[in-house]
């Protein structure tokens, strides 16, 4: 092939665009993966700032799984610290969570925290609710998701309990899964999730040793050296589609327009982008409005730094009942190397009011700096905010492009067009895995209906 003639021209690169691209070179098509940035990885990356590497949005790694397999498979390196441990902080307290039996566990803690303030008749309710919610759990699980495919989380656990605790804890879980509240996620998705049809739940994950950089070049270097290129610094400004089927796109690099031919584009840049670089006169009217009923999520991510240890465990946070604050990561206890000599790093993630509508930053901030007081209450003494940062629903990057349970499918109505990433998640799906296990399935796709040149 010519220099400028690929098989497969992937814009962006997030875990989605790097899996597509490292498992496409693998199978022997020529590839070239364009990125925007100077940085690869996008969401999927870590960046250097006051000493610390941070994260530029995903934190816990997924192992044991589509992420980890798609490493091994290509052959790339996949430097991951092992945690798979979480603990929730409720009432003022943590409690370690196995991993295996969690919704039992979970509920146990509420029981116990109940029969303290309770009297008998209050006991027994309560032990008959937690019952129920068991066994709706274990049915929703089997079925892999409940009748009515719109029903909001909060609203199928009220129907067995309308106790408080329960109700905090659940929405902690669910909003650190899929960066909405529980009100806002459809319990569809939650079943289909933590099904044996969709992910399975999380139970192995890790962090990124030296930081999820080394993650995503080590899955360019796949590319490279299978006669792929890898473009930072390039802006891709069009994608070329004519009768209906992609031809290539067109792309800014050294300021320099430059066209590249191929058969097959893969867009990790969001579907509404997508539709943008290839012209929205190529997309019948249904998919239109699909696109534009998708909905964004948002976050407020805090980056606490201190000279001693905020939380003592190796584990992952799960915090119910705060005001915003519903996850957290000690990341220094798990991985020293991501800061510097003498200083520690915790990353917390707090969900909005609402998903539905724009954040008030400077509420949101300051809900989010009296949650940090109250579960660490020796942040005043020791610690301080490295970062905030908030990632609103119509930002570049939101937390997510799409809330869960409401993503387009990755295949588009242009032949030879695909997205995927995090607004394209396979349903039952969530966060890294979504992105990996879409790009799979687009990967699958394409070596069915196009052979390396």
């Amino acid at each position: 092939m010519k220099p400028n003639e690929y098989d497969v021209a992937i814009i962006g690169s997030g875990i989605g665009g790097l899996c597509s691209a490292a498992l496409l070179s693998h199978r022997g098509y020529k590839v070239i993966l364009v990125e925007t940035l100077e940085r690869l990885g996008g969401r999927f990356s870590s960046t250097e700032y006051e000493g610390f590497k941070i994260t530029t949005g995903a934190l816990g790694i997924p192992t044991k799984g589509i992420v980890e397999d798609i490493y091994r498979q290509v052959g790339a390196d996949f430097d991951v610290t092992d945690v798979s441990k979480s603990s929730l902080w409720i009432d003022g307290n943590w409690y370690e969570i196995p991993l295996k039996g969690q919704t039992s566990f979970l509920l146990s803690i509420v029981d116990a925290i109940g029969e303290e303030k309770t009297k008998l008749i209050g006991r027994f309710a309560q032990r008959v609710a937690v019952e129920k919610i068991k066994s709706a759990f274990r049915q929703g699980a089997e079925h892999g998701k409940p009748i009515d495919d719109r029903l909001s989380f909060r609203d199928w656990l009220k129907q067995y309990t309308d106790n408080e605790r329960v109700l905090q804890v659940f929405a902690t879980l669910t909003s650190a899964i899929s960066t909405v509240n529980d009100f806002e996620y459809p319990a569809a998705h939650w079943f289909a999730y933590i099904s044996k049809r969709g992910q399975g739940g999380l139970t192995n994950y890790g962090c990124a040793t030296h930081g999820n950089i080394v993650l995503a070049k080590s899955l360019a270097e796949v590319v490279a050296a299978k006669r792929g290129d890898v473009w930072t610094n390039c802006l891709a400004k069009r994608i070329v589609v004519k009768n209906g089927s992609v031809a290539g796109i067109v792309v800014e690099r050294n300021d320099k327009d430059t066209e590249l031919s191929c058969k097959v584009v893969i867009s990790d840049v969001g579907p509404k982008r997508t539709i943008e670089l290839a012209d929205s006169e190529n997309f019948d009217t249904d998919y239109l409005a699909e696109a534009r009923s998708l909905k964004a999520t948002s976050i407020v991510v805090s980056m606490v730094a201190s000279d001693k240890p905020l939380f003592d465990n190796k584990c992952a946070m799960l915090i119910a009942g705060a005001r915003r604050i519903v996850a957290g990561f000690p990341v220094s206890n798990v991985c020293p190397e991501l800061a510097p000599s003498g200083q520690h790093l915790l990353h917390l993630w707090g969900t909005p009011a609402s998903c539905s509508r724009k954040m008030d930053v400077e509420e949101e901030i300051r809900q989010n700096v009296e949650d940090i007081k109250e579960v660490f209450p020796e942040f005043e003494k020791h610690g301080r905010i490295l970062k905030m940062e908030t990632h609103d629903i119509d930002d570049e990057f939101p937390a997510m492009r799409s809330w869960m349970g409401y993503d387009l499918k990755q295949e588009t109505p242009v032949n030879g067009l695909y997205n995927v990433g995090d607004g394209v998640k396979p349903f039952g799906w969530e966060g890294l895995a979504a992105c990996a296990q879409g790009a799979k399935l687009v990967v699958d796709n394409i070596t069915k209906r196009v052979k390396p040149a």
